[in-house]
């Protein structure tokens, strides 16, 4: 395989005991937030209350019921892959990018400035869609700047978010390829 269609592919992505979606699907929309910012040990200001709905999360599978897994196109490029939802809905297409406070969610596709990621097997080792010969593999994702996918809370929230952690705190994903060879549509 060589061109990055030939790379790119669908899957779902899902942890064993934990469900992955955006905010809203795991616990309602609108998925608000009130954040307390503090710099160096020092409250900076009177915590603001934010929709989060579009950020991405992780919710123990007891504390929720059904919620569909989120599936992903998973675009290859020279650098990694550009993530994008293809759940139906209002975030349809849309790229997963690094939001503020170290989360992840889904922004507009024009985005200039998409946040890449690599895949990592479990031995640490990058991979694309020519080492992913099952249908259900274990994985990691790194971002371009040596950071991991894992859980993160944020002071004051009461979500687990998907955010930039260390290699300490990276979360292993299942991902279940539903469609491989798939080229990237805008619509």
């Amino acid at each position: 395989m060589n061109s990055n269609t030939e790379k790119s592919f669908i899957a779902t992505l899902r942890m064993f005991d934990h469900k992955v979606n955006l905010l809203e699907e795991l616990h309602g929309k609108p998925a608000m937030a009130t954040i307390k910012h503090f710099s160096g040990g020092f409250f900076t200001g009177k915590p603001q209350t934010q929709n989060h709905s579009s950020r991405l999360g992780i919710c123990p599978n007891e504390k929720i019921g059904e919620v569909k897994s989120l599936t992903l196109h998973f675009r290859h490029t020279a650098d990694g892959y550009i993530l994008s939802i293809k759940n139906t809905g209002e975030y349809y297409n849309h790229i997963i990018c690094e939001k503020s406070l170290d989360t992840f969610g889904a922004i507009d596709p024009d985005t200039d400035e998409p946040t890449v990621f690599t895949l990592l097997n479990q031995q640490g080792e990058p991979v694309t869609l020519d080492n992913l010969r099952h249908t259900h593999s274990a994985v990691s994702l790194k971002i371009k700047n040596k950071h991991y996918w894992g859980g993160l809370k944020l002071n004051g929230s009461p979500y687990v978010y998907l955010g930039k952690t260390e290699e300490r705190s990276k979360i292993t994903f299942i991902l279940s390829i539903i469609q491989r060879n798939v080229a990237h549509t805008s619509s």
